[in-house]
């Protein structure tokens, strides 16, 4: 036997006890304090009208997508004006939704975070119908600007300019 006397296996066994759980508990939370999920993301959910007539100016509410409205892309379209800009929180259980006053609905959902990449899903509504225009989820860079659009309107197209970065918990 390796403990000769009952106190020093009583001992040796209460203190297996009492260490072992703190030793097995410590070794599930390194994961979880290495692997930090992303829990919340505040969003910002532009749209904007863009126009074939225009002399080419980016208005200054529109100035964060200047790169873009540059782009080979939109080379057809001369004039962009702001239509409305939502504001949303999401949580990875916490959808939200920009009902905007044009009558189309977005409702974004965080999926979560691989990659140092933020996961979403965007379903975008058009007024009066029942299929979404756009049901995906896609994965992006924190404060990375998803574009989505090209929808028909009777002064040009209607895009949507979505933005969402990390907030602390």
């Amino acid at each position: 036997m390796m403990y000769k006397s009952t106190t020093k296996r009583l001992l040796a066994t209460s203190v297996v006890a009492v260490l072992l759980p703190g030793v097995v508990g410590s070794a599930y939370l390194v994961p979880d304090v290495a692997h930090a999920e992303v829990k919340t993301v505040a969003c910002k959910v532009t749209a904007f009208l863009a126009q074939k007539d225009g002399d080419g100016t980016i208005p200054a509410d529109l100035k964060f997508l200047e790169e873009q409205l540059h782009d080979d892309s939109f080379a057809a379209f001369k004039g962009f004006r702001l239509l409305e800009t939502k504001s949303l929180r999401l949580g990875v259980d916490k959808p939200g939704l920009a009902a905007l006053k044009s009558g189309f609905q977005l409702k974004l959902s965080l999926l979560g975070e691989a990659n140092n990449k933020l996961k979403l899903h965007a379903n975008l509504l058009a007024p009066g119908r029942d299929a979404p225009l756009v049901d995906t989820d896609y994965a992006i860079d924190d404060n990375g600007l998803l574009l989505v659009g090209g929808v028909r309107h009777l002064e040009g197209k209607i895009f949507f300019a979505i933005q969402c970065g990390k907030q602390p918990s």
